[in-house]
């Protein structure tokens, strides 16, 4: 690297400079201000752990996102977080050990060996709420409410709520019983909504007609709210424990949207059963956001119960994030007028306390030094501190 090009950052990886970088925060502050009033309490996790404790989940994709290290002082494996959901899942059943439902919430920095698509970075600012220990639908709606309501507050509007449920694929594929390799085979043919593939993978791993025709359907059930209707009718299972399954996860889909649809009346609404997006993770019903001209969901979530299974605790577990860098380029949040305050560089006592006094009411401030040539203007400062009599006067430029 030459000094000329010293300067470049790599790819994915952006700073924040002024003024974004002061709505960043103010964002930040409103949304935990939010998250405290429904009683979430705020946690804050180390940028480092050891792999064991921070991979816990099995995902190929958290595998490859996470950034390893070699720890100098044990010579055991470390990992720069690419998720923060581990790391609060191990606080909520090693740390905490609370019998209650315990609501969490953060805002921080993870790095990504790669963006997650073209649109992303590799340096989020991920912020965040998950509630553990309550196990039915209830917690999904409070944490989708939440989730509708931190878009609200960065300003985004018309957006669409996009709701499906992993645990109709899980039962089905759990009758199907194929080995890891056609359920991969199986998984990436569903994601690409090709029967044929899907068909293929199914035949081949001896499933019955039915069963094929079942999982088949699920790439094509994605619509409005007449697609729980369809997937009553087609999906049917010989084996009633798989048969409860699909029913249970349907009338949870359909409870979650009538209560969607009082809290937020005029909510869009979208269903995709076919959706496995984080199906190493979830274990229930998932959730995502999407606006007008993003190509990719702005906020998501989902239930993924069980997951601090290894520290100790299986605890019920739901929660959604989203990145705030994200949100702040989506939203339209009111500026307001902002204040910059020149002072001159005058060593009059009462100018002193007149600057003490507007930093004290969180006004701000530019004091000049002696001999400087730039001008207020030159400082960014769109109002000034003038002489009047014996006191100073704040005056806009």
């Amino acid at each position: 690297m030459t000094k000329a090009n010293r300067w470049l950052l790599p790819d994915g990886v952006d700073e924040i400079l002024p003024p974004q970088a002061s709505q960043l925060e103010s964002l930040r502050r409103d949304l935990l201000d939010l998250y405290t009033t429904w009683g979430y309490e705020l946690v804050m996790t180390p940028l480092i752990e050891f792999l064991d404790s921070l991979l816990i989940v099995p995902s190929s994709d958290l595998q490859l996102q996470t950034f390893k290290i070699v720890d100098q002082l044990t010579g055991r494996g470390m990992g720069v977080r690419a998720d923060i959901t581990s790391q609060v899942a191990r606080i909520d059943s090693h740390v905490l050990q609370r019998d209650v439902p315990t609501r969490l919430c953060y805002a921080d920095n993870v790095l990504h060996t790669l963006p997650k698509s073209l649109l992303g970075s590799r340096s989020p600012l991920t912020i965040g709420a998950e509630l553990y220990g309550h196990s039915s639908i209830e917690s999904d709606i409070e944490v989708i409410s939440l989730m509708l309501k931190t878009l609200d507050t960065a300003g985004i509007s018309d957006v669409q709520l996009a709701l499906g449920h992993v645990g109709i694929y899980r039962a089905l594929t759990r009758e199907a019983n194929l080995s890891a390799e056609l359920a991969q085979k199986l998984f990436a043919a569903l994601q690409r909504k090709s029967t044929g593939e899907i068909e293929q993978v199914l035949t081949e791993g001896g499933a019955d007609k039915t069963l094929i025709a079942n999982i088949k359907s699920l790439s094509t059930l994605h619509g409005d709210e007449s697609v729980l209707d369809r997937a009553a009718q087609e999906i049917q299972s010989k084996q009633p424990k798989i048969a409860a399954q699909v029913k249970e996860s349907i009338e949870q889909l359909r409870q979650i949207a009538a209560d969607i649809k009082v809290a937020f009346p005029g909510q869009s609404l979208y269903f995709d059963l076919g959706e496995l997006r984080g199906y190493e993770y979830h274990t229930g019903v998932v959730f995502a956001a999407y606006v007008a001209g993003y190509g990719e969901s702005i906020a998501n979530g989902g239930r993924y119960d069980d997951i601090g299974e290894v520290f100790g605790r299986a605890r019920a577990a739901t929660g959604f994030d989203a990145d705030l860098k994200i949100l702040l380029a989506q939203g339209h949040r009111p500026a307001g007028e902002s204040r910059r305050i020149y002072a001159p560089a005058d060593t009059d006592p009462a100018l002193a306390d007149a600057i003490n006094a507007l930093r004290s009411d969180g006004e701000q401030v530019v004091r000049a030094f002696p001999g400087q040539a730039e001008s207020a203007s030159d400082m960014g400062c769109n109002f000034e501190l003038v002489r009047s009599g014996k006191a100073w006067q704040v005056k806009p430029i």
